[in-house]
């Protein structure tokens, strides 16, 4: 994570981090009536993701493990038109974690072509944006992330950040104090050390 502004703290804050997409929540046809055809004893043949050409859970295995093939197969996951949306906001996510930040924002907007409204990929454009020192566009995308998931306290905090850098304390005290609503109290110490400054300056 990288420093976005100098601040009268005890340790300078850090914006929150990446948001990948993970897998996502299978439908449980049961919920909708349906019977479960397969809940007697049976053969069980185990196949692997790739062999069943499933690349994005693939890569999304090797990504937790950090294995550097995962960007191959999010590569073939958006060559089969599969959850393309989604590899390519993990795909940036992984090229800025290589300080590739023009290829990083390259993958993002792809996903954003897709998917306008895609959360992950306004939430990472906007942290990469802010470590560019951006912050303007940082916020236009906090901003949008926030329409989407307003319950996600990381976007609070990190346009708190942004809003400080832009010298809007105000705001910037508005949107921690969220932060503070939506996340657990064990995450409040460098939010409580940036209000208190903050209101001193004030």
């Amino acid at each position: 994570m990288s420093k976005i502004v100098r601040f009268p703290v005890t340790q300078a804050p850090q914006k929150l981090g990446p948001k990948k997409v993970r897998k996502r929540k299978k439908v449980n046809l049961e919920d909708y009536g349906q019977l479960n055809l397969f809940n007697q004893a049976r053969e069980i043949r185990v196949i692997s993701l790739t062999q069943a050409g499933n690349y994005f859970e693939e890569a999304l295995r090797l990504d937790e493990k950090n294995d550097p093939r995962a960007e191959d197969f999010y590569l073939l996951a958006i060559k089969h038109n599969q959850s393309k949306s989604d590899a390519y906001c993990n795909l940036g996510i992984l090229k800025n974690d290589t300080q590739k930040s023009s290829e990083a924002i390259n993958y993002l907007t792809k996903c954003l072509e897709i998917d306008p409204r895609h959360f992950e990929a306004h939430y990472n454009l906007a942290n990469l944006y802010s470590d560019l020192g951006n912050y303007p566009l940082a916020k236009v995308h906090y901003e949008v992330a926030i329409q989407i998931e307003p319950e996600y306290p990381n976007c609070y905090f990190n346009i708190g950040l942004v809003l400080i850098s832009m010298k809007r304390f105000n705001e910037a005290i508005s949107h921690i104090k969220r932060y503070m609503e939506l996340s657990p109290e064990t995450d409040h110490h460098t939010a409580t050390e940036l209000l208190n400054t903050l209101t001193a300056l004030g």
